[in-house]
């Protein structure tokens, strides 16, 4: 799905004819990134044409809203436009979709407000539920990206509207991001699914996960995983009880911080079964070697291995 150039009028159009597209999924547009575009339309002028469609006596907007806003700000009276024909309601969101797959990558939200319009017409129009391949096919974002979307479309509004308002702000200024509640939503996920028992309240427990974030009790997105781990401490012989505990703490209102269930849950575990799963790598590749492939450099590194673990072994006696 591409904008037909071939078969589209470039005119000027005057700027008062024009309108927003209302499924336009781009609704964040940062002042900083405005004020640059601003300055290169009044040095330059439009440089490239907006895209629209024909409404009656006006115009809407397919691609170019930045563009389209600046030029208001600047008083302008017209702007260099394509002019095609109107797009059915799907494909005129995929027009939109595809040309910023190509151009630039919008903030998840904003795509993830509008999967489920595309999702309900693509049900529409194929008879059945689309699947991942033919949503990623039809929209130009990749997997990873559309199940990404998915953890923000599920999650409650009030959170979207929070992370709306934050993504409104300069980058340098959110202290919440995108990333933050996929991480977050993935791990709770997995808990739910190892551990139900420890989520009473998932609304609260994320609230509680998003104070702790901000008071930096949590100091990294990436600790997040670490829930998951917690809960599936059955996997790695841990105490499921001990696992089972810590999680309950660290979704409570307290300074407990997932680093530290993680370290006094299971973090042990883990480490063995790393360690385990390193020993066994080497010594498969131990079987491939022959005595002849051995230069001096690994004879003294194996001795020293053989040493070490020899010492490790006579201490367990």
């Amino acid at each position: 799905m591409r904008i037909d150039a071939e078969n589209s009028e470039l005119r000027q159009i005057p700027i008062e004819r024009i309108d927003r597209n209302p499924e336009n999924p781009r609704i964040i547009f940062r002042q900083n990134e405005l004020e640059e575009l601003l300055e290169s339309i009044r040095t330059y002028g439009v440089q490239v044409p907006i895209s629209v469609y024909r409404e009656g006596s006006r115009f809407v907007l397919i691609d170019g809203e930045r563009r389209w806003k600046c030029c208001l700000k600047l008083n302008k009276k017209t702007v260099p436009a394509l002019v095609q024909k109107k797009p059915s309601p799907l494909d005129n969101l995929l027009l939109m979709f595809n040309i910023h797959a190509l151009r630039e990558q919008w903030d998840y939200l904003t795509v993830a407000l509008k999967l489920p319009r595309i999702i309900k017409l693509l049900v529409h129009e194929l008879g059945r539920e689309p699947n991942e391949r033919e949503v990623s096919e039809k929209t130009g974002l990749t997997r990873g990206a559309i199940r990404r979307c998915k953890f923000l479309m599920d999650l409650p509004r009030q959170y979207q509207d929070e992370l709306l308002k934050e993504l409104n702000k300069p980058k340098s200024e959110q202290k919440i991001s995108e990333d933050l509640f996929i991480e977050m939503e993935r791990s709770l996920k997995t808990v739910e699914r190892a551990m139900p028992e420890v989520i009473e309240n998932k609304d609260i427990v994320r609230r509680v996960l998003i104070d702790k974030y901000k008071k930096n009790t949590i100091n990294n997105i990436v600790d997040f995983r670490k829930l998951g781990r917690i809960a599936r401490a059955e996997n790695v012989e841990a105490d499921k009880g001990k696992a089972r505990q810590a999680l309950r703490k660290v979704f409570q209102p307290n300074s407990y911080s997932i680093s530290l269930a993680y370290e006094e849950s299971v973090s042990f575990a883990y480490s063995e079964r790393d360690v385990l799963s390193r020993i066994e790598a080497l010594s498969a590749r131990l079987n491939d070697l022959g005595p002849e492939d051995l230069d001096e450099d690994v004879k003294t590194a194996l001795k020293s291995l053989v040493k070490r673990a020899l010492a490790l072994l006579k201490a367990q006696e």
